[in-house]
């Protein structure tokens, strides 16, 4: 149930993520990396709130500063990692919006495994039911 919560926020988060894109992109502030980054600025924070109160469902405590740390951390290492992967896509790619596109789905397991086992480790507020064989419903 957890990564049923996980891709739905994701699929939220990347809304803000695109639409930020494609509002800078259109714009012309700026180029497709550098839109690339502050819609992943943008989108991250929204991420890292709904995320810990939702998707992990992590209990109110001071575990709040550690917890927001790794996840940016985690961002400033994606960012660049999706970027990156947006600038090779570029490469082959004409269309920036479809090479974001792919560059974000090949971001999105490692962020989530990442996200469950080293930044939301604390006590879950409601942790998921077990039925009698231990699967979570």
């Amino acid at each position: 149930m957890t990564f049923v919560r996980y891709v739905a926020i994701q699929l939220l988060a990347y809304g803000i993520d695109m639409g930020l894109f494609l509002i800078v992109l259109k714009s012309g502030l700026s180029g497709p990396i550098m839109a690339n980054v502050l819609a992943k600025l943008a989108a991250g924070i929204f991420a890292f709130i709904v995320h810990r109160n939702f998707t992990f469902r992590v209990a109110e405590s001071s575990a709040i500063r550690p917890q927001a740390i790794r996840y940016f951390v985690l961002l400033a290492l994606n960012i660049p990692a999706a970027s990156a992967i947006l600038a090779l896509l570029l490469v082959w790619i004409a269309e920036p919006v479809a090479a974001k596109f792919i560059a974000d789905i090949i971001c999105v397991a490692l962020t989530y495994a990442l996200s469950k086992h080293f930044i939301f480790t604390g006590q879950q507020k409601h942790p998921e039911r077990k039925n009698s064989t231990g699967v979570g419903v």
